[in-house]
Formats: structure tokens, C-alpha cells, sequence
């Protein structure tokens, strides 16, 4: 079972794996905690997929194993309805990674624009009870909504 200091470590590597890929910083308080509704901000404007990036916009990472329970389900990333909401209005991005269990190397990783990942949510949202969720609704997204199985390392097995 992962531990949530586990996901918080595997979270971090993917964010300073963006950091190197594009030009992108954390977003870190005055006690050096990263710690707000999105991770990391453009520093500067820059294009992928055709689409704009422009300095300041707001990116939240998202990660996923590759496959779960003994692998046979595929990864999902946890999308929090009140934060997706807040990046869809201000124009902002997810890192959407794919991060294999056994190495905890990222397989898979792209910059997908809010609005993009708005257009894959069905609408349906869930609601967490107290399960310890600090968020009233959430999503799970299948990585296999932005990525294709075959180019996955593992990914073709359903």
C-alpha cells in the first residue's frame, strides 16, 4: 500500500522533472513548503501542442501509477472538482505523468491544457464523505484518456 508521504515523494519527482522539461518553477511559500492549488507557474511563455503557455499561468501535476492492485487496473489521477474548476478559469495546464511502480520512473508525461482535460470529464463528479479528504468532490481520470496503452510500458494489459 502507498502512503500518502509516498504520493507527496513521487508527486515532487515529477514536478522537478517538469521543471527541467519546460520552463517552469514551484510554487513555494515563504517557508519553503509547496503549498497552494496548483504546483508550479510558467516563467516565461512557450508552446507545446500547438497551444500557448504564457508566463504566469498556473500548472497543476497529476501522477499515476501505471498500473494498480497486482496490475490489473490502470492507473487514474485524482482530480479535485473546486481546484479544476479554478485552473480551467484561469487559463491554467496539467502535467498528466504515468509513473511505473516497480522503478518509479515516469513512462509517460504531457502538458495538457485545462480546458483539454475539462473536455474528458464527463460531468459526473464524486463526492468524498469523510474518508480524511480535505476536497468536497472529485474525479478519477484513467490515464488511458490522454494516452495511448500501446505506447506505455505495460499499458496494453487490461
Amino acid at each position: 500500500m502507498t502512503s500518502v508521504a509516498d504520493n507527496r515523494a513521487r508527486g515532487l519527482d515529477v514536478e522537478d522533472e517538469s521543471c527541467r522539461q519546460w520552463p517552469l518553477k514551484p510554487i513555494v511559500d515563504d517557508c519553503g513548503r509547496r503549498d497552494d492549488w496548483y504546483d508550479l507557474v510558467a516563467t516565461e511563455p512557450f508552446s507545446v501542442a500547438a497551444r500557448s503557455v504564457d508566463a504566469g499561468d498556473p500548472i497543476e501535476c497529476k501522477s499515476c501509477w501505471v498500473r494498480y492492485e497486482s496490475r490489473q487496473r490502470r492507473g487514474q489521477w485524482w482530480i479535485s472538482r473546486a481546484n479544476h474548476e479554478r485552473l480551467v478559469n484561469a487559463s491554467g495546464w496539467y502535467i498528466l505523468s504515468v509513473v511505473a511502480p516497480d522503478t518509479e520512473y515516469i513512462v509517460r508525461m504531457s502538458l495538457v491544457a485545462a480546458s483539454v482535460v475539462d473536455g474528458l470529464i464527463d460531468g459526473t463528479w464524486w463526492n468524498c464523505g469523510r474518508g480524511g479528504q480535505t476536497v468536497e468532490q472529485y474525479k478519477q481520470l484513467p490515464w488511458s484518456t490522454v494516452f495511448d496503452p500501446a505506447e506505455v510500458p505495460g499499458g496494453e494489459r487490461a
